[in-house]
Formats: C-alpha cells, sequence, structure tokens
C-alpha cells in the first residue's frame, strides 16, 4: 500500500496543446502518497496523422516511469510501424524497453533518476515543512510565537556552544597525537643511528624500532655495537667498528634476515664477505647486492611485477564489475522498480491501445464506455497460469510473491530471474495487450488514459459520464476537467483501503469535427489507404514528456 503524507499535495502539473485535427489535456497530482511516481506523454504531432499519448504508473520509485516517458515512444518507430504493423511495432516496443533495463549504461541512467528524485523530494519535503509551520503560526497568539522563537535562540546558542566544546575537545586531542608522533619520532631517529648486536648464540636481534633508549644509552650503543659475521670470527673482527641501517641481510651478521635497507661499511672495517675489489659496479667500502638474487633467495616479488600483477587485478575486476554488477544486486532500479504502461496510437481515425498493467485506456463512444485495455491482475486466470509456471505464487490478497499486486508491467526484474523461459512467460511480463477501435469525431466521442489511481475509485462508465457533462462547456480546459476527476477522487483520508490514496494522471483527447483535410488526407482515412509516414524523426516534442 506505501506511505503515506500527514497532507496530501494537491497542487495540480496540468497541459493543453492542440492541433489541426486534435485537442488533449493532461493533468498529474501527487496526493496522499510521499512522491509523484507517474510520468506520461501527449505527442500530438507523433508522425504525419499520427498521435501518441500514455500513462506510466510507476511503483518502487518513479525512475523506470520517468525513463519510459523519456525513450519508450521513439522505440515505436521501429520497421514494423515503418510497414504499417503498428500493432507489432507497440509489441516489439514494449518488449525492446523491458530488455534494456537491465544493460548496464540504461541501469546507470535509473539509478542517477532515482538519485534526482529523492533530492527533489527531500527538497519539497522541507519546503512543505516551513509552509505548515508559517500556517500554524499564522494561528497562533502574538505572545506564543515570540516564546516559540525566545526558546529557539536559546536552542541554536546551546547547540553552538556544544559545537564549540567539541572543536575544542578535538583540536586538544589532535595536539596529544601530534605530541606523541614527535616523541616517537624522535625515538626513531636516534633508534635508527644505533647498530645491531648480534650474539653468538643469534637469539637477540635489536632492530632500531622495537625499543625507545634514552638518548645517553643510545650513543653509548651506537659507540660500541659490533657486527659479527660468525660466531666463529678473530677478537679483531669483534673489535671493528660499523655503521649500519636498521637490519642486516644474511651474509654479513649470520642472521636470516631480510633488510629493508643496505648496511654500509666503513673504509676501514674489516669483513670477512668477499667482495671483488675489481669490481666497477660499487666503490670501496660500498656492499653490493644484487636484488634479483635477493628476489629469489627470499621468494620475493619486485615492485614492478607486483604492481603490474595489482593493476591485472584491478583491470579484471573492473571488467566483470561492468559485466555483473547490477547482476545480483536486488535493490536496483529495474529490478526493484517498475511501472504499468498505457499506450494509445492514433493512426488517422484508427486506435492502437496497448496495455501492460492496470492502468487504462477507454473510450467514451456514443457516451457508452469502452474499454480499450484489461487490468493485469495476478489473480485472473491465465495471468495465475503464468505465474504458476514461472514459479511464482499469488497470495490471498492477489499479490505475486507476497509483494507486486499486478501481472505485467516494465521493469520489476526481479520477478523476471526463470532462465528457462523468456520474457513473454515470466511471472512478471512487459508484454502488452493491444486492442484497435476505428473513432470518429463527434461530441461525445473522446480517449480517456488514466492510471489505477483514478480507476481504483470510479469505474469506467463514470469517468465518461463525469467528463461528459464538461467537455462540451465553451471555455472548458480539459486539464481542467482532469483536475476536477481528481478532487472527486481524491479520498479525505488514508484510514480506509488505500482507495483515493495513490497518485493521479489523467489525459483526455477529442478528435476535431470540423478538420481542414486535403482529398489525399480523405484517401488515407478510407480503409486500406496508403499510410505515408513523415520522413522527419524530430517530430516528438521534448515538451510533451512528463
Amino acid at each position: 500500500m506505501g506511505t503515506y503524507l500527514s497532507k496530501p499535495v494537491t497542487d495540480k502539473e496540468s497541459h493543453d496543446t492542440d492541433n489541426d485535427w486534435l485537442s488533449c489535456g493532461s493533468s498529474s497530482m501527487q496526493g496522499w502518497r510521499e512522491s509523484q511516481e507517474d510520468a506520461h506523454n501527449c505527442l500530438l504531432d507523433f508522425d504525419k496523422k499520427v498521435a501518441l499519448f500514455a500513462v506510466y504508473d510507476g511503483h518502487g520509485g518513479a525512475e523506470v516511469a520517468q525513463y519510459a516517458a523519456e525513450n519508450l515512444p521513439a522505440l515505436v518507430k521501429n520497421t514494423l510501424y515503418d510497414n504499417q504493423d503498428f500493432e507489432q511495432a507497440l509489441i516489439k516496443a514494449f518488449m525492446d524497453f523491458d530488455d534494456s533495463l537491465i544493460e548496464f549504461p540504461v541501469v546507470e541512467k535509473l539509478v542517477a533518476l532515482r538519485e534526482d528524485v529523492s533530492e527533489e523530494c527531500a527538497d519539497e519535503e522541507e519546503e512543505r515543512e516551513e509552509l505548515n509551520e508559517l500556517y500554524e503560526e499564522a494561528k497562533m497568539p502574538i505572545e506564543d510565537i515570540i516564546l516559540k522563537y525566545k526558546n529557539k535562540i536559546i536552542e541554536n546558542m546551546d547547540k553552538k556552544k556544544e559545537k564549540e566544546m567539541k572543536e575544542l575537545e578535538d583540536a586538544k586531542e589532535k595536539e596529544t597525537e601530534d605530541a606523541a608522533i614527535t616523541r616517537n619520532d624522535a625515538c626513531g631517529s636516534s633508534s635508527s643511528s644505533s647498530n645491531i648486536t648480534v650474539t653468538d648464540d643469534k637469539t637477540n636481534v635489536g632492530n632500531g624500532i622495537d625499543e625507545c633508549k634514552s638518548k645517553a644509552s643510545a650513543a653509548e650503543s651506537s659507540s660500541s655495537a659490533k657486527v659479527n659475521s660468525s660466531s666463529n670470527d678473530d677478537a679483531d673482527d669483534k673489535n671493528s667498528e660499523a655503521e649500519c641501517g636498521p637490519s642486516s641481510s644474511n651474509g654479513f651478521n649470520g642472521v636470516e634476515q631480510l633488510p629493508p635497507s643496505l648496511c654500509i661499511i666503513n673504509d676501514d672495517s674489516e669483513d670477512d664477505t668477499d667482495v671483488d675489489d675489481d669490481d666497477d659496479d660499487y666503490d670501496d667500502g660500498d656492499v653490493a647486492i644484487d636484488p634479483e638474487l635477493l628476489r629469489e633467495k627470499y621468494n620475493l616479488e619486485s615492485d614492478s611485477d607486483s604492481d603490474v600483477e595489482e593493476e591485472d587485478e584491478e583491470e579484471e575486476e573492473e571488467d566483470e564489475l561492468s559485466m555483473d554488477r547490477f547482476s545480483e544486486d536486488e535493490d536496483k532500479p529495474g529490478k526493484d522498480s517498475g511501472c504499468t504502461a498505457v499506450m494509445a496510437l492514433l493512426v488517422n481515425n484508427k486506435l492502437y491501445v496497448a496495455n501492460a498493467g492496470d492502468s487504462r485506456c477507454v473510450v467514451s463512444v456514443g457516451g457508452k464506455a469502452h474499454d480499450m485495455s484489461k487490468d493485469h491482475k495476478p489473480e485472473d486466470e491465465p495471468e495465475l497460469k503464468r505465474i504458476n509456471k514461472a514459479g511464482g505464487r499469488v497470495s490471498s490478497d492477489g499479490r505475486v510473491n507476497g509483494g507486486l499486486n499486478l501481472s505485467r508491467a516494465l521493469g520489476d526484474h526481479n520477478y523476471k530471474k526463470n532462465k528457462d523461459l523468456p520474457n513473454t512467460e515470466q511471472m512478471i511480463t512487459a508484454l502488452p495487450d493491444v486492442t484497435v477501435l476505428d473513432i470518429t469525431p463527434d461530441d461525445n466521442n473522446f480517449i480517456v488514459l488514466a492510471c489505477d489511481g483514478i480507476w481504483n475509485s470510479l469505474s469506467s462508465q463514470e469517468v465518461v459520464d463525469f467528463i461528459s457533462e464538461r467537455i462540451n462547456k465553451p471555455d472548458t480546459k480539459l486539464s481542467s476537467i482532469c483536475e476536477e476527476l481528481f478532487e472527486q477522487c481524491l479520498a479525505p483520508n488514508t484510514l480506509s483501503d488505500g482507495t483515493g490514496c495513490d497518485n493521479m494522471t489523467c489525459i483526455i483527447v477529442k478528435l476535431k469535427q470540423k478538420q481542414k483535410r486535403s482529398r489525399s488526407d480523405e484517401e488515407d482515412n478510407s480503409e486500406g489507404g496508403e499510410y505515408k509516414k513523415q520522413k522527419s524523426e524530430d517530430s516528438i516534442e521534448s515538451e510533451s514528456v512528463h
């Protein structure tokens, strides 16, 4: 059922437009819902003598509905459309659009849309709270308002004081940490100048890091440290002095330890290590160690090799991420969200309606409601059979696996995971039903498309009657009839079963009786007349996407 606001948002976004053969009015209202998840299209000049109208009712988020309004109409102009097979063109457009929702670039766009909608909703909620507060203050005595803002000032001062105290404590803590680091650095520099003492039993090895001695003991240690090659060295070797780094490598001190740096032996020191005096690769007194030999001895990898391997691993991980990033994430847009879609394609006077879900298109024919779509509900026999076959179940309250209360929709790919079945046979499918009807200009003939926020409150005939009473009144905008319809359907509170608490979107389309048509247009209207496709692909007006 979703969560509701404490007060409905009754602001309406309405538009009216017309051309030489059609008039159209549309409107949408958020109502009791926390956000507006509907979207719609009103494209009167979709093509030559072709108009397209659609309503998308989002659930789990607004992103799929918004993305459908921006992209689905263009998919209708496919090769089947070019061949005037409009029924199959609509079906292909729905299925192709639904398949695209799990592609990586599209998912990224849906994620961005979701973030934009969340930020917008947060800003709107903040504005509503401020307006409600001002509204409440207008009813309060001036003394209460003064007291209220006095308390606010005191509260802000307390918060400011707490913040300053926190900053002061953080500053003191940082000073303590800096002082500790300074002491450690002093300790480390003193220790780094000390040499390594290796005893005959090779068990006590100082590394210049584990302990921090006083300056006096450090100096004494530095002046008296010895470097021994083995326990059998001569006394002269024991008295030799050496300057050494933090640790020594095997072969110099007889300890199996790999140094992070090389030891430098004084010119006047003696060492049993064999060094080729004729080698020009190093100066006298230097110890030349082949890094490759060290790596082989201690099974180490060079930094460059390690970096290359790390880069390769990162590239592989990025490739896998780009392919499978959203494959298992059930909370991604298009997987945990979707929308119903009802689309009307008016080609001259022939109407093609494609529907997936429980939004609805109704045509008034002589004042009688003619349903151009059927609501897709899980408990309906053909829908239930498909859901069970795909491994799903329908609860007693008509929900698929305890979730969706409809059986066809764009998106919702968490319900489309059966790899043994095509998209058309999944628990939730995007496959639309398509209905065709000839419609003629008449005072009582019009087309209405709306989301279930309308149809849950009123029947098809009740909506047709409501519109018929108003549509022929002079200077009446079609969008204003939509607005009145919303007020008729809006629930006074949210204590009921949710009827009248949903988002509401409605489109009303009327064919003009006096149409200035050429002889070729009249031929196009006759049965079997040739359909001429407009060459320009830029006929979809961006301002008609809502």
